[in-house]
């Protein structure tokens, strides 16, 4: 947007000095003659010049009024367009997604989340799929059976070093985890581990 901004100002700056000249002295004499501006006084060339002057100086404001409201109308529809497809695209690490460069430096947060009621446990391999709808990618070998509670267990999902992430389950373990994906509604999500 600024850069077009900046085009729409160098363009009238252009124009609006170039308006400055005089049209009488950018007239070649022959020109001057045919059309009857020698019998004119000083004073009324003068007047002329200023009212050619200001007949273009108003077209050079118009023309760049109206480029500054297309200008403004066309980035705030691509912003509504960039707001709606961020909107779409959902999920928690898809917010995430940046092209770093070496040496950048990342700070995640810790998530606390739920795991649905019939949560009994996990295994490498396995899908827990959260009440907001995140699912997790067990990735530590081992397993571990906690008994169905019928209520929901509390998780954190803390974040580890390298772009790892660890879950911890409430009265239970910690493990390694990695992003799945989200189901496609949060209020669908399947029961834990599935």
């Amino acid at each position: 947007m600024i850069k077009r901004l900046l085009l729409v100002i160098a363009l009238s700056s252009a124009v609006l000095a170039r308006a400055d000249d005089s049209f009488t002295k950018s007239l070649n004499p022959a020109d001057f003659q045919a059309a009857g501006l020698g019998k004119l006084t000083p004073e009324e060339i003068a007047k002329l010049d200023a009212l050619i002057l200001a007949r273009q100086a108003g077209a050079v404001q118009k023309a760049a009024e109206d480029t500054k409201k297309a200008v403004t109308a066309t980035v705030r529809e691509e912003e509504r367009a960039a707001a709606k497809k961020e909107a779409a695209s959902g999920g928690f690490i898809d917010k995430m997604k940046v092209i770093l460069k070496p040496g950048t430096q990342i700070d995640y947060t810790t998530l606390d989340a739920m795991l649905p009621a019939g949560y009994s446990g996990w295994t490498k391999g396995q899908v827990l799929t959260l009440t907001n709808g995140q699912r997790w990618l067990v990735i530590d070998d081992g397993g571990d059976y906690d008994p169905p509670s019928g209520k929901p267990v509390h998780v954190r999902i803390v974040p580890g070093s390298l772009g790892s992430f660890f879950m911890e389950i409430e009265n239970s373990s910690r493990v390694r985890v990695r992003f799945y994906g989200n189901v496609s509604t949060p209020g669908d999500a399947p029961a834990a581990g599935h």
